[in-house]
């Protein structure tokens, strides 16, 4: 399993330090912990492909999240957001909530 993706202007990125991804269309920002974001034309559905043997969820059709990266869940409320580690506050769709509960407990 690959531990390092390319992308523009990284030579070579670990994937640990992907925060998150957030589709745009047939582009993709790509979050990093360094607060760097690079857009790469490529989909999120291709991402979440990429990186389905990594620890990465969809939880919302936008937001692609590396769960290493989210500090912690409250799963006993009705959750509609997560918090990550640079602080950013992104929405749970309804549909995906209780498979991203599951996942994250």
């Amino acid at each position: 399993m690959k531990t390092e993706i390319k992308l523009p202007g990284i030579v070579n990125c670990p994937i640990k330090d992907i925060i998150y991804i957030e589709g745009k269309g047939n582009y993709s920002l790509v979050h990093l912990a360094t607060k760097k974001e690079i857009y790469i034309a490529k989909t999120l559905k291709k991402f979440e492909s990429h990186f389905r043997m990594h620890k990465f969820i969809r939880i919302h059709k936008s937001y692609l999240v590396n769960q290493e990266n989210i500090p912690s869940v409250d799963t006993t409320s009705n959750i509609t957001q997560i918090t990550t580690l640079l602080g950013n506050h992104l929405p749970i769709s309804r549909r995906r909530l209780a498979f991203v509960k599951q996942k994250l407990s």
